[in-house]
């Protein structure tokens, strides 16, 4: 029973630094569309940041909640689940990774051509 109190906590805690990682990401595109001076990729990099952060929490909440009652069916399931949020977890972490040097790529750019990265929006 405690465990699986512990494990609805830190489950909970997941699912708000994800829903977290959702607002953040909808209030900067609100400025982008106001402001017009944040590139969509810092935009992707804070969301995929929260994404990642909140499916650990996931993870770790199914983990616990296996402790409580292992039988085979529930482990298989644990598996499962852990291996899915895994790879989730791997290529969000891979597209983060991705986008941070492209936006270092295109800032080389401006730099080059004199244009500062806060004056123009992608």
């Amino acid at each position: 029973m405690v465990t699986r109190s512990i494990g609805i906590v830190i489950g909970s805690v997941g699912v708000v630094v994800i829903l977290v990682g959702v607002f953040r990401g909808l209030c900067l595109f609100l400025m982008k569309c106001v402001r017009r001076n944040i590139l969509i990729a810092d935009i992707r990099i804070e969301l995929g940041h929260y994404l990642v952060l909140g499916l650990e929490f996931l993870v770790a909440k199914d983990i616990v909640e296996s402790i409580a009652k292992p039988s085979w069916e529930d482990l298989g399931k644990l598996a499962t689940l852990i291996v899915l949020r895994t790879v989730l977890t791997f290529f969000l972490a891979h597209e983060v990774k991705e986008v941070r040097e492209e936006l270092q790529e295109e800032n080389l750019i401006r730099r080059l051509r004199g244009v500062h990265p806060a004056k123009k929006g992608a």
